[in-house]
């Protein structure tokens, strides 16, 4: 079992998620805690794959205003057409039951996404932020960051919303160049009280492609647009990687990421860890360790 995800319900139901696999078969599951995770039910099989299709980068978000919706993403590799689509599935009886898993988004052949999370907008309206990764014949690689928006809890998608280019180069040791697993792919998404939108992820423009930075964008109108990104990190001369990001009822916005600012000959790859607040939206942040 890899990639857990859990959230709550607004009724205390706690819901979890999981990529699971035992040879070529994997699977998505979902089970259901009533007592904040002392006890678990039996998991309900979201998708069920064999070596034809992999399921992978899972999260499951529980309406924070209606606790009768759960929704459920990732993305579903299919070997026959090399893609990588968004699928989706929702439970309208807090998780008791689940609709069909299906794609919300196919971004064509040698093409996938990748980091899907659903987040909930004051009101009801659902984004799905995701990573696309768009693989040419005989072309550069190229990655966007996006957005998809449903006015029905689900039930229909709109087309991608673009917020920025994904210029991560990846993070390496300083001292040998060996890439170290970071999360360069994966997307963060939080809302705010009044229905503020921000995403971050990591990105090397604002040291000219040299070192990976921490990115942030914010939408005030339900992701229908968004701000050019800005630059979260601290240190911007060293390499910081995998952000998240939350907003607090008063309207903070907290990014943690790490760096590595105190690498050193003597100790190679320490790494630290840091959180950035900031109390105006995102346009300017205060670090602490």
């Amino acid at each position: 079992a890899s990639d857990p995800w859990v959230s709550y319900s607004p009724n205390g139901v706690v819901h979890a998620m999981s990529l699971s696999t035992n040879g070529d078969i994997n699977t998505m599951l979902a089970s259901r805690s009533f007592d904040h995770g002392r006890t678990w039910t039996n998991p309900a099989t979201l998708i069920l794959d064999g070596a034809a299709a992999f399921s992978d980068k899972n999260a499951i978000t529980a309406d924070p205003f209606d606790a009768n919706y759960v929704y459920a993403v990732w993305d579903r590799l299919i070997s026959s057409n090399n893609t990588g689509p968004a699928y989706f599935t929702r439970s309208t009886s807090n998780g008791a039951n689940w609709e069909p898993a299906r794609p919300i988004f196919d971004p064509g052949t040698r093409n996938q996404t990748i980091g899907n999370i659903v987040v909930v907008l004051p009101g009801g309206l659902l984004l799905d932020v995701f990573a696309r990764i768009d693989s040419p014949v005989g072309g550069l690689q190229r990655a966007r960051v996006a957005v998809i928006r449903s006015l029905d809890r689900g039930s229909t998608w709109s087309a991608p919303v673009y917020i920025a280019d994904m210029l991560g180069v990846g993070v390496t040791d300083p001292s040998t160049g060996t890439a170290v697993r970071d999360g360069a792919i994966v997307p963060e998404i939080a809302v705010g009280p009044n229905g503020e939108v921000y995403v971050a992820w990591q990105d090397s423009r604002f040291s000219g492609g040299l070192y990976d930075g921490i990115a942030i964008s914010r939408s005030s109108d339900g992701g229908l647009t968004w701000s050019t990104p800005t630059r979260v990190n601290g240190a911007p001369n060293a390499p910081a990687f995998t952000p998240s990001i939350h907003v607090l009822p008063d309207g903070t916005v907290g990014v943690t990421y790490y760096d590595l600012r105190s690498d050193t000959a003597t100790a190679p790859l320490f790494t630290d860890s840091w959180l950035a607040r900031s109390r105006d939206g995102g346009a300017t942040w205060q670090l602490s360790t």
